[in-house]
């Protein structure tokens, strides 16, 4: 079973759309860690002119949108306050999709739970996605979750009967 779980965010409600997945693996499997990691994407500027802009500036820009990024994670981490299993809150400075895969190959992690849109077909091959280059980057398994997808039973309400009374 599963007991290092990576949960990329980042920032948005569909990225959160994962969390109940989060909840329902902690039920079912041996969890005793969940790392919420968020990658901040670089300073840039169309058009290359971020050259313009001081180093240090950028480096002071780059490290507000960390300190964000960890409340952000703070706020999430606080929905999952349980006594066996360790929350860990990561904030890497890159783009997403090498700073994940980085982290995964570095770390003892077993499962990747995180969103997709679930483009396909044309649209997939304009946009690109985080979440494809993640499963073809990953050494583990990737649980994908859209928000069209419905989030498991929680095992303490399975208590409604069959006949919906």
């Amino acid at each position: 079973m599963y007991t290092k779980i990576l949960v990329p965010l980042d920032g948005s409600e569909l990225a959160e759309c994962v969390l109940p997945y989060v909840k329902w693996f902690i039920q079912v499997s041996d969890v005793i860690e969940i790392i919420f990691l968020r990658a901040v994407e670089p300073f840039r500027i169309a058009g290359g002119l971020e050259a313009q802009v001081m180093p240090e500036d950028k480096e002071n820009i780059e490290q507000d949108a960390a300190g964000l990024a960890a409340k952000y994670l703070d706020k999430i981490a606080a929905q999952f306050k349980d006594s066996r299993i360790k929350i860990k809150r990561v904030v890497t400075i890159g783009k997403p999709a090498k700073t994940i895969a980085g982290y995964v190959g570095k770390s003892d992690v077993d499962l990747i739970i995180m969103a997709t849109h679930g483009f396909s077909g044309i649209h997939h091959w304009i946009r690109g996605s985080v979440a494809d280059e993640i499963v073809h980057a990953a050494r583990v398994p990737v649980f994908l979750v859209t928000t069209r997808d419905r989030p498991p039973d929680q095992p303490e309400s399975n208590n409604a009967r069959a006949d919906g009374k």
